[in-house]
Parts: C-alpha cells; sequence; structure tokens
C-alpha cells in the first residue's frame, strides 16, 4: 500500500529527510511490523525536491521477494485544511493497529481533489471515478459544499472523463484491490455503468 501526504511548504527538505529517515531506521518502527512477518527495512530516495519527496521501501518477509511500497510527501497543496481523528475501529481491527490520531482530509475536501483529479488531462485513473462516487454516495457531501470549491470547467472536463471509462479498466485496476464483500457488487458491467451514472449525475447537481 503506497502512501501519499501533503506537507506544509514550511517544513524544509532536509527537516523532512531527517524525520522520516529516523522513523524508517528506528528498531521501534521495524518491531511494529513484526508480528505481520516482516524482517527487515530496505529504502531509497529517489526524489527529494521542494516539491516532491519520496521514499522506495522494500519489505523483507519469509526469505521472498521484497514487498515494494512508497510514501510520497507533497507540498503542492496550499494552505493546507485538515481535520484531527481516529481511523475506523474496523479498518484499525483488519491491520491489528492501535488507535492512533492523524490529520486528514474531510469528506467534501477528498471529493473536490477527486473531481480535480479526474479533470486533470495528464492523469487517467479510474480509481479516482470510484473514489468519487464513494464520497458522493456515502460521505454525506452535497452539491452545496462543492460549488465554491471546484470551477465549472474542472466538472465538465471530470465529467467527460468518466463518461469514457470502461467496465474493462474498472476490472484490471480497481477491483483486485477491493474486499471480497464490495468487490461482488461490481463484477457486472451493469454495476459499473451505474456507478458511471451516479457520479456523473453527481456531477451535473455541482454544476446546477
Amino acid at each position: 500500500m503506497d502512501m501519499d501526504l501533503d506537507i506544509d511548504s514550511k517544513v524544509s527538505v532536509d527537516k523532512l529527510k531527517k524525520i522520516v529517515d529516523s522513523i524508517l531506521e528506528s528498531r521501534s518502527f521495524l518491531s511494529t511490523l513484526i508480528p505481520h512477518n516482516v524482517t527487515g527495512i530496505r529504502t531509497t530516495k529517489p526524489k527529494q525536491t521542494e516539491t516532491t519527496q519520496r521514499w522506495k521501501i522494500g519489505l523483507q518477509w519469509g526469505g521472498k521477494e521484497p514487498l515494494p511500497t512508497k510514501i510520497e510527501f507533497s507540498r503542492r497543496a496550499k494552505g493546507l485544511k485538515g481535520i484531527s481523528g481516529i481511523p475506523d475501529a474496523e479498518l484499525l481491527s483488519y491491520y491489528k493497529a492501535a488507535p492512533f490520531a492523524v490529520m486528514h482530509y474531510d469528506a467534501a475536501q477528498m471529493t473536490v481533489q477527486k473531481i480535480q483529479a479526474l479533470a486533470s488531462l495528464s492523469r487517467y485513473a479510474v480509481r479516482d471515478l470510484f473514489d468519487l462516487h464513494l464520497l458522493v454516495s456515502t460521505g454525506g457531501v452535497t452539491p452545496e459544499k462543492l460549488r465554491n470549491e471546484v470551477d465549472k470547467e474542472e466538472i465538465e472536463h471530470a465529467a467527460k472523463k468518466v463518461e469514457v471509462f470502461s467496465f474493462r479498466e474498472f476490472k484490471e485496476q480497481v477491483l483486485p484491490f477491493l474486499t471480497e464483500d464490495v468487490m461482488s457488487l461490481y463484477r457486472e458491467p451493469k454495476a459499473f455503468e451505474d456507478l458511471k451514472n451516479e457520479a456523473g449525475e453527481a456531477l451535473i447537481r455541482v454544476m446546477s
């Protein structure tokens, strides 16, 4: 599982590098992974710029090939607006993790980001469609919360991209990463078409 995080631009490259390196190299961090059969961690730092800082991590386990993952911090966001909360108890239980507090975006802010991702001409990821549908259908996000946060042109571009995503792309890029109970809801093309239609209608309501 990759981690993509936003960080305040006031935090310097060197400071963040020292903090992340100290965590990844600590014995206490490795001790939290040992119950998951992780025996070692290998890290590289392929990108360390004022805009993006990235660590590539290989988790060694059971004498097999290291499991690749990455942590990436971005300073693109201006005026970070986050709320503090504790991850859902069911999620913590699934990963056998103790409760912890973390800063995160609320549902409305995440929805704006997903619309902007869909509107981007340089990005094509059907998971953005799935995430958008999840947020507008279960996250309690109303059109009124979004109208002043996203441009009409961005919404139009997002709506056009939603129309071109295919069920084959969904099966390849999203379905394998869902839990079995959620996966069972989207095995048929009609379920995906319904998802597309509902996400498209949500975007129209934001423009109305």
